[in-house]
């Protein structure tokens, strides 16, 4: 009977816990950018001409955000773009075998999502607003200034880096394509170039006035972290493998690293 007792009292308090990590935050805390927030660097140029496209294999919650965000470092003649994607929400639906069995993406949206369907869920307490995913993409900059996709990182569904290749990330566009698979869109999918090729395929690109700098009010405001400690979109805060030698002074967005607080 004690032992009932006190396990029914755990329950109760984790139930009151839950509840008031959910109501903790209003779900519209912060809103992503949907226009220019920061003044651009002249050496970005050639990274707002590079267009980037987003594509799902299949339909998962959330929208896509008006911007990406961006932040560079640059060794010799490669750079670094790390970008960051932004999505309304992150919820269990979609193709997978929790939204198949219904039981268990209705257990886990009540209270990672959106507690009781009402107060924004423990996700947003824990994390922050919207759902951020980063993708860390490497150039070299040829002798006439223009750029040449090299290779990418990403994570996939279980947050494990994932290496994209140069066949995986450019298609005969000249499009950056990146690629999600999991309902919490991390887009650590191989093959977006030959997805973005399929006739019904659907993406959504951003260039020029779309890609924006990251700044340090926003990576603030949706608790990303920072490059020593990155709390969200955590492939575009990896250091990229660059030589050690004569690494400048890290640039993000083109100011004195102001978001690694």
């Amino acid at each position: 009977m004690i032992v009932r007792l006190l396990a029914s009292n755990c329950v109760a308090r984790c139930i009151i816990l839950l509840g008031l990590a959910g109501c903790s935050i209003t779900p519209r805390e912060a809103a992503w950018p949907s226009a220019p927030t920061a003044e651009k660097e002249p050496e970005d140029a050639r990274i707002l001409e590079q267009p980037l496209c987003v594509g799902a294999r299949s339909w998962s919650a959330g929208t896509l955000g008006e911007t990406v965000l961006y932040r560079t470092r640059r060794v010799g003649r490669k750079i670094a773009v790390g970008y960051f994607i932004y999505w309304s929400e992150e919820r269990p639906w979609g193709k997978n075998v929790m939204s198949y069995t219904a039981v268990p993406a209705l257990a886990m949206d009540a209270v990672y999502s959106h507690f009781l369907w009402v107060f924004p869920g423990l996700k947003d307490a824990l994390y922050g607003p919207g759902d951020v995913e980063g993708v860390l993409v490497e150039f070299e900059q040829r002798e006439d200034g223009s750029l040449s996709v090299l290779s990418g990182v990403a994570d996939d569904g279980n947050h494990t880096p994932v290496h994209l290749t140069r066949d995986d990330l450019l298609d005969s566009k000249g499009r950056i394509v990146l690629l999600t698979d999991v309902w919490s869109h991390q887009l650590g999918s191989h093959g977006g170039a030959q997805f973005a090729e399929a006739p019904d395929s659907e993406l959504k690109c951003y260039v020029k006035s779309t890609l924006q700098p990251m700044t340090a009010k926003i990576a603030r405001a949706f608790r990303l972290g920072s490059e020593r400690e990155p709390r969200r979109g955590n492939p575009a805060w990896i250091e990229p493998v660059l030589p050690k030698q004569g690494v400048p002074a890290e640039r993000v967005a083109g100011k004195a690293a102001p978001a690694r607080q």
